[in-house]
């Protein structure tokens, strides 16, 4: 097992409760730390962190686990599943672990403020030293992958 500072247990901890308890399924490091999901399967989104640190996390995943956590949530066949439900679901995924990752993470009494989850079509911005990446996986190992962006998270991890 790979140690990690407090900031990054905290993310994975949050990224395994959330899809947990929503979708049955469990998550774990990524074997390969080189892997990146395929830009044509490639889906994601993101949401602001203001309070009391400031900066963002993305949620990237392959549309293929999108669809799977989309049908286990709403109990349908996969090709039944809409985009926007599919959408719905990633929005509701990356903003229930950004607030599971932030009570993790802050003090039990103190407050913080994040913004509305956006979905994006674009390519992944670049990683920068700014930027902290959770490479990760279902037990089916379908590949997810966390980003959090911002000076002020990266100092984080140093603490």
């Amino acid at each position: 097992m790979i140690e990690h500072k407090p900031l990054y247990q905290a993310m994975i901890n949050a990224v395994s409760q959330t899809l947990e308890n929503m979708a049955f399924m469990e998550v774990m490091e990524h074997f390969d730390r080189s892997y990146k999901i395929p830009a044509e399967d490639l889906i994601w989104n993101s949401l602001l962190i203001n309070d009391p640190v400031q900066g963002e996390i993305r949620l990237a995943m392959s549309k293929n686990l999108l669809k799977k956590l989309a049908g286990n949530i709403f109990a349908i066949a996969d090709d039944e599943i809409t985009q926007p439900q599919m959408d719905d679901i990633l929005n509701e995924l990356l903003n229930t672990i950004v607030g599971l990752f932030l009570t993790n993470l802050l003090l039990d009494d103190q407050e913080y403020k994040m913004g509305l989850p956006e979905l994006n079509e674009e390519a992944l911005p670049e990683v920068d030293e700014n930027t902290i990446v959770w490479k990760l996986m279902t037990d089916e190992e379908d590949a997810l992958q966390i980003f959090a962006i911002g000076a002020s998270l990266v100092i984080l991890q140093e603490k």
